[in-house]
């Protein structure tokens, strides 16, 4: 190995040496300049070679060469093809004229961990890279459907309409089914509460019954992961539903709703195993079941008027969450037979054993519900 002297010199050079040191330092800015024009050429062509795995302000700078500006002009219409990889799209939009080069394109996909959806969209000739990211990512949200906690089979079915599935296969897939339909061995009363909230995806085969069956198979799993054995599926998913609607997502307060539900399913409590759940009631004519209902609702013969009828509904109100469920599952301990939200703005719940206790607590939310008006006019 050379010595630090050999490689760099001393004042004792001889005019030789340092000729020969001012050539190797031309070589080596030489080289340097190839290299740099070497990678603009090969982004230009859409292929990138170590420039993409930098960050710095040099790659940055070469990316940017190879990119238009804007949104673009000239609507023209890509199709991309089942199991496309992100290089086959990158080259695919380059031959259409949609963007300049691969590399800028690639770079905007990773960064933004976009899953390329198959299918055929709407795009135009010379847009930057990010506006190409821009509606393939949108379309990968289009391509989702999520059905959120607490949602029904009527929000269900407008979710699907959004999604352009035609009203027969929607009711064909939903009405009149049951658990049993899609594999799951309980009895209820219909698919309601049975749908697991979750995120699906939506590809060019999906159908509304293949998006059904694998709702009810998130549900499927997740009674089997809480050990709930089908016989006892039905009790625990409706309460859950109760749950979920009735309390906020305080744990400690589902716990406590749930119990109260409990309570008063008992033939000595103070409602003699009547639930008196207004969220039964406003299920009943598919209305906000967050909202009070009115004495002529309460009036109704459907079993799902816990005003009217004893114990639990036939089966859930909505999708309950899994925090809904294990309030269910594991109810606190206590007396309670009632609770108000004293301070909505708060999440403060009162509980309380007697109906005269109550109405002290109903009070305090009375009070907060004028205060409430007064400020906001």
């Amino acid at each position: 190995m050379n010595s630090l002297v050999d490689e760099f010199g001393t004042d004792t050079m001889t005019r030789a040496e340092r000729r020969a040191r001012e050539r190797r330092k031309k070589f080596r800015r030489r080289r340097l300049v190839a290299i740099l024009v070497i990678a603009v050429l090969l982004l230009g062509g859409g292929a990138v070679v170590g420039v993409l795995t930098t960050k710095n302000s040099l790659g940055d700078a070469l990316l940017s060469r190879g990119d238009y500006e804007g949104e673009g002009k000239d609507e023209v219409k890509i199709s991309i093809a089942p199991g496309s990889s992100a290089r086959q799209v990158a080259n695919q939009l380059v031959d259409e004229g949609v963007i300049k080069a691969a590399g800028p394109f690639l770079k905007q996909i990773e960064e933004r961990e976009i899953v390329i959806q198959a299918g055929t969209f709407t795009m135009r000739r010379e847009m930057s890279s990010k506006a190409a990211a821009d509606v393939l990512e949108a379309a990968e949200a289009a391509n989702k459907l999520t059905l959120a906690e607490g949602n029904t089979i009527k929000v269900l079915k407008k979710k699907l309409a959004e999604h352009e599935f035609s009203e027969d296969e929607i009711n064909a897939a939903l009405d009149d089914k049951k658990p049993k339909d899609y594999g799951l061995d309980v009895d209820a009363p219909s698919l309601e509460g049975y749908l697991h909230p979750a995120t699906y995806e939506i590809h060019a085969d999906t159908t509304p019954e293949k998006l059904v069956q694998s709702m009810v198979d998130g549900t499927k799993n997740m009674l089997n992961e809480q050990a709930i054995s089908n016989d006892d599926a039905n009790y625990f998913m409706t309460l859950a539903s109760l749950v979920e609607i009735e309390a906020t997502g305080d744990p400690e307060v589902r716990a406590k709703v749930a119990r109260v539900f409990i309570n008063r399913l008992s033939k000595d409590s103070e409602t003699h195993g009547y639930l008196q759940s207004d969220a039964t009631v406003a299920y009943i004519f598919g209305a906000r079941q967050d909202l009070s209902t009115t004495a002529e609702q309460r009036k109704s013969d459907s079993p799902y008027n816990t005003y009217k009828h004893k114990g639990l509904p036939p089966g859930p109100v909505n999708s309950p969450s899994d925090g809904a469920f294990a309030a269910a599952k594991n109810p606190a301990e206590g007396k309670w037979e009632y609770f108000v939200a004293t301070d909505p703005d708060k999440g403060e719940v009162k509980f309380a054993e007697t109906y005269s206790e109550h109405e002290k607590n109903v009070k305090e939310y009375q009070k907060w519900l004028r205060e409430h008006r007064e400020k906001n006019g």
